[in-house]
């Protein structure tokens, strides 16, 4: 994803004007709190310019952690906070925290529809090994952003649903929120 990507994001305007609208921050924050989930650690997989890791950060006064694949996304990410945001591939990220028994209370993405649905089992197993709640907030085929062709695995809730509860997280009252099993 390149400056054009993050300049016309999802065929609306620019990412640092609406991102707020795609990235679910703001029900994660919500849905965080309405279940008085403990925050102290926050992994964010796909921070791209880091507004996202800046609102969780503020919300709950926890360090965020995380990976952001785009060169050009996490340049732009304030050197504060790219110290702990790599930039890297979730995909080989997840399994290093793995092996070293990295824990956070929450894990927040909508990176997953970037992936070939064949990724997402080993993917989301990786993630049940180093957090207690997920907060997935992406397309589905029921709401997809159709001027966002890097998005290649929309499928309905019930299909995200089932994937969820395989890798071993259980609903909560929010379609979005997860915590494990």
């Amino acid at each position: 994803m390149n400056r054009s990507y993050f300049a016309d994001y999802c065929g609306r305007g620019p990412y640092a004007e609406i991102y707020r609208e795609h990235s679910g921050v703001a029900n994660c924050i919500a849905r965080l709190r309405a279940e008085r989930a403990r925050v102290r650690s926050i992994l964010v997989l796909g921070a791209a310019t880091g507004l996202v890791v800046r609102d969780l950060e503020a919300a709950f006064a926890a360090r965020a952690w995380g990976c952001e694949l785009s060169r050009w996304a996490h340049a732009r990410i304030p050197a504060r906070a790219r110290r702990r945001i790599r930039r890297a591939d979730l995909r080989r990220y997840l399994p290093e925290l793995v092996r070293t028994g990295r824990r956070f209370d929450v894990l927040f993405t909508s990176a997953f529809v970037y992936f070939a649905s064949s990724e997402l089992p080993s993917v989301l197993a990786d993630c049940a090994r180093v957090t207690e709640w997920l907060h997935f907030y992406a397309s589905t085929s029921e709401d997809f952003e159709p001027n966002d062709p890097a998005r290649v695995t929309l499928r309905p809730r019930a299909w995200w649903r089932a994937r969820f509860r395989s890798a071993g997280f259980a609903p909560t009252r929010s379609r979005f929120l997860w915590r494990l099993a």
